[in-house]
């Protein structure tokens, strides 16, 4: 394909702009530059995927050379890292563009082969052969042992003629690797992460909870968003609905109500008896009237089960939580 001209370029440029944009820039040049835009026009031909791809390279390292300034994907991401917090990048971009400049065959670690090869056994093996030859020579043996004996043999001699694959094939393989393999795997570490830290938080009093809250917060405030979701206490009971309360405490026994209630704010033990039955209060009422404000061991257990219990409930949709929280930041 031949070399385009300056003006044709130009042209190229303002239909690649679109009408508006384009349009408006056109009402920049006066009419011999216009005039000679036309009379380029009349000769582009067809103007394809490579013409716009080759100009966009070509205007950016002539605009970057004119500043004084790189183009490298390096130098662009330290300055958007700058420009903005993780979050608002996250929440803009996504975690996997901000990785661009990093080949995914790269991301896999040590221990990620048994994530690896359950996926590989599925593909063909001259598939397998080639993602193979792409990953880290150690990490490549381990799931070449991991494969079964006569399928690991059929898959080590195609690596012996593997060859170099048309450059949009292995974007494809590599796409769809990162989509279905590694950001699931990311997003499954991430969960299991966030689950055991919730488990940390529901054990330790309500300031402490807070507290660490506020630092996840600052750090990634879309992550404190999903792990408070997570979070509940016995405390917490007056934030249900009714009808979430009833569900709940339908599914306790009483004297379980009972050692969960002794010793907590009499607004808090008026909350829970407005939720149970006329049975089941006038039984609870009977036996708290001996209660002397007293915090136990045995009632912080009795507390730590039924919040527990509230978001397995939640978790299976029995009941839902409210979105308001006291311990927002």
């Amino acid at each position: 394909m031949r070399e385009r001209t300056g003006r044709e370029k130009v042209a190229i440029l303002l239909l690649a702009l679109g009408e508006k944009l384009g349009t408006q820039l056109l009402q920049k040049f006066d009419s011999a530059e216009v005039k000679a835009i036309m009379n380029s026009a009349a000769s582009l031909g067809r103007v394809d995927k490579h013409d716009l791809d080759h100009l966009v390279d070509d205007f950016a390292a002539h605009f970057a050379k004119a500043l004084g300034i790189g183009t490298d994907f390096d130098a662009v991401r330290t300055l958007v890292e700058r420009a903005f917090s993780p979050g608002e990048l996250s929440r803009m971009l996504g975690s996997q563009v901000m990785q661009t400049g990093q080949s995914i065959w790269k991301k896999f670690e040590a221990g990620m082969e048994n994530v690896l090869v359950p996926y590989l056994l599925d593909e063909h093996p001259q598939t397998i052969a080639y993602i193979l030859s792409k990953l880290d020579s150690e990490f490549a043996a381990r799931c070449l042992s991991m494969l079964p004996g006569d399928f690991r043999i059929t898959v080590a001699r195609r690596l012996l003629k593997v060859q170099a694959v048309d450059d949009s094939v292995a974007e494809i393989v590599e796409a769809v690797i990162d989509m279905t393999l590694l950001m699931k795997a990311e997003s499954g570490l991430e969960n299991d992460g966030r689950n055991r830290l919730a488990t940390m938080l529901n054990r330790l009093d309500r300031e402490t909870c807070a507290t660490i809250l506020a630092g996840v917060a600052a750090w990634k405030p879309e992550e404190a968003v999903k792990l408070k979701k997570l979070i509940f206490s016995f405390e917490d009971i007056g934030r249900l609905s009714q009808e979430s309360r009833l569900t709940v405490f339908d599914k306790l026994q009483h004297d379980q109500i009972v050692v969960a209630l002794k010793g907590m704010d009499p607004s808090l033990k008026e909350t829970v008896l407005a939720s149970l039955g006329a049975r089941a209060r006038r039984m609870v009422e009977t036996e708290l009237t001996a209660d002397k404000g007293i915090k136990t061991k045995e009632g912080d257990l009795a507390r730590s089960a039924i919040a527990a219990q509230v978001l397995e409930m939640a978790q299976r949709g029995d009941i839902s939580l409210p979105d308001d929280d006291p311990t927002s930041l």
